[in-house]
């Protein structure tokens, strides 16, 4: 296992960001970050109006925000009825 560093991670409803609902997490990097608080693989680029949440790493120089969008598609296919 490598270096795991701490990440907030917000979600954006609305239009607006949950920063009283903020979830703390300790990852690789910001995609797994994304996937430990939605169970979802989202993508890092897309439409800004689609916008579902931003991850920051928490720390001394750290980067920008990387913000995530959803899915065009869902991962696994609808079960058949």
């Amino acid at each position: 296992m490598g270096i795991m560093d701490i990440y907030e991670v917000e979600l954006c409803r609305r239009g607006r960001w949950e920063q009283h609902d903020a979830r703390f997490v300790a990852a690789g990097d910001a995609d797994e970050a994304a996937y430990k608080v939605t169970g979802e693989h989202l993508h890092s680029e897309g439409e800004h109006r689609k916008v579902r949440l931003r991850v920051r790493r928490l720390g001394n120089g750290s980067p920008p925000p990387k913000l995530f969008f959803r899915s065009r598609r869902p991962c696994s296919p609808a079960p058949m009825r």
